[in-house]
């Protein structure tokens, strides 16, 4: 076995570990240190931003209508046991970008402007070491270069119970979305990953034209509907800046209906989707024989069921979103064979927010997830195997697992150590079950 070489962090994320502990030494030190250096190191510790309020600056900007915002986010992987081979990879994503509230800034009522930009680069284990379909690293792909992540415009009405938004956006912002799904590093519980593989369904960083409207018809219940552009050609490394739309295939439509209820004495929040959506694209047959002349077939579908709800509140956090107390996590998609490499997918998990005394914002995260390959493909292996007997692995289904811990270090850091284990990676039997050590740092500038 080759020797085993050990996660690496970027030089941003290791030089933000030496100031942490520098600091958090300085903040407990005895009373020899100055009160004055104490108390400013303790409030940058606990400010909402690593870079703090710029002396002022930044919340009288909020305060006009502007919100600007940048971050960093890292993922390292390794995998000492299984895969195609044994290694490690790293990769980022930094982000710069800002909102303007339009009440403020000129008086239009519930107008936003959203602009964003992001660098990606790095490595993918999935792809150099493993051998799997789904990444190991949520943050790897769709654009590993500088690029225009979102240029919209959005405009709440009638109180915000009507909400549209249009411009350079992603599909996968507006539907099938929860910031819950994203405490795992895997990317198969983060995003809907089937979806985006299975269609022309865009997700962050690689935008694409399009609009989305939404309807908030009761306090729990909504409808929301939207149409994108579909282009293979626009999370190329060339095409970063490319706002045009030649490569376009054709457009996705995608619909959702959405229940949010607090349930029970204790008002616990729930959230539930059921959505689907057609790409009216040219796409593949996978049924064809393999080897033979390929034949296509017009439209891409698929339908999904999300859910994640509370089960029980230890305490009230302090914003919406942040109580501490155990939730599950629940999805199921389904997408039509002759087109979706991934016929089907489910996950099921766990996250447990507040952990131990004083780590009210530390999580928790277990969960499984497991995509199926085309009935349509495997009847063509199957085919193949029949005419030249054993020319094709067969492929069925891939799990994957992931454990891990999101330490809140301070409120705009984060670092998540994870384990994950990957069953039959590519969906077949022929590549050894993967373990893989991962670590995800998260700052907020």
């Amino acid at each position: 076995m080759k020797k085993f070489t050990s996660l690496r962090l970027s030089a941003a994320a290791a030089l933000w570990f030496v100031i942490l502990a520098g600091g958090v030494a300085q903040a407990q030190s005895g009373p020899t240190d100055s009160p004055a250096t104490v108390s400013t190191l303790s409030s940058w510790l606990q400010g909402q931003y690593m870079t703090g309020d710029w002396g002022g600056t930044r919340s009288a900007l909020e305060a006009k209508g502007v919100t600007l915002r940048a971050g960093y986010l890292s993922e390292s992987a390794a995998n000492p046991v299984g895969g195609l081979r044994q290694g490690s990879a790293y990769t980022h994503q930094l982000d710069a970008g800002f909102d303007l509230d339009l009440g403020k800034l000129i008086d239009l009522s519930g107008g936003k402007i959203h602009v964003l930009f992001t660098e990606r680069a790095g490595q993918s284990l999935a792809a150099q070491s493993i051998g799997s379909i789904i990444s190991v690293q949520e943050v790897f792909g769709s654009g590993q270069n500088v690029r225009l992540a979102e240029l919209s415009y959005e405009q709440s009405l009638l109180g915000e119970r009507l909400n549209a938004k249009l411009g350079w956006i992603h599909a996968s912002d507006d539907f099938a979305s929860s910031p819950l799904f994203c405490y795992f590093q895997n990317n198969g519980f983060c995003g809907q990953v089937a979806i985006v593989i299975n269609s022309g369904f865009t997700i962050f960083p690689s935008g694409s034209w399009g609009s989305v409207v939404k309807a908030s018809v009761h306090d729990e219940f909504y409808l929301k509907a939207g149409v994108y552009e579909v282009n293979p050609t626009l999370p190329l490394a060339a095409n970063g800046f490319k706002l045009g739309t030649s490569g376009a295939t054709g457009v996705i439509v995608p619909g959702e209906i959405g229940w949010q209820p607090r349930l029970g004495p204790a008002a616990l929040p729930g959230h539930y989707r059921l959505g689907g959506y057609y790409d009216t694209s040219d796409a593949s047959y996978l049924g064809s024989p393999l080897g033979g002349p390929p034949s296509t077939m017009r439209g891409r579908w698929g339908f999904y069921f999300q859910a994640d709800q509370m089960l029980y509140r230890t305490a009230p956090g302090s914003r919406p979103g942040q109580d501490q107390g155990l939730t599950v996590l629940g999805v199921a998609a389904y997408a039509g064979p002759d087109t979706a490499l991934l016929q089907s997918y489910w996950q099921f998990g766990f996250l447990q927010r507040g952990t131990f005394a004083g780590r009210d914002q530390d999580t928790i995260g277990l969960a499984v997830s497991q995509v199926r390959v085309s009935s349509q493909l495997v009847s063509a292996q199957n085919l193949a195997n029949a005419q030249i007997p054993g020319s094709v692995a067969v492929q069925s289904a891939e799990t994957a697992i992931e454990l891990n811990y999101r330490a809140q270090l301070t409120p705009w850091s984060t670092v998540m150590p994870n384990i994950q284990y990957v069953m039959q990676p590519n969906a077949v039997t022929t590549i050894p079950n993967a373990l893989v050590l991962g670590l995800q740092v998260k700052l907020t500038f």
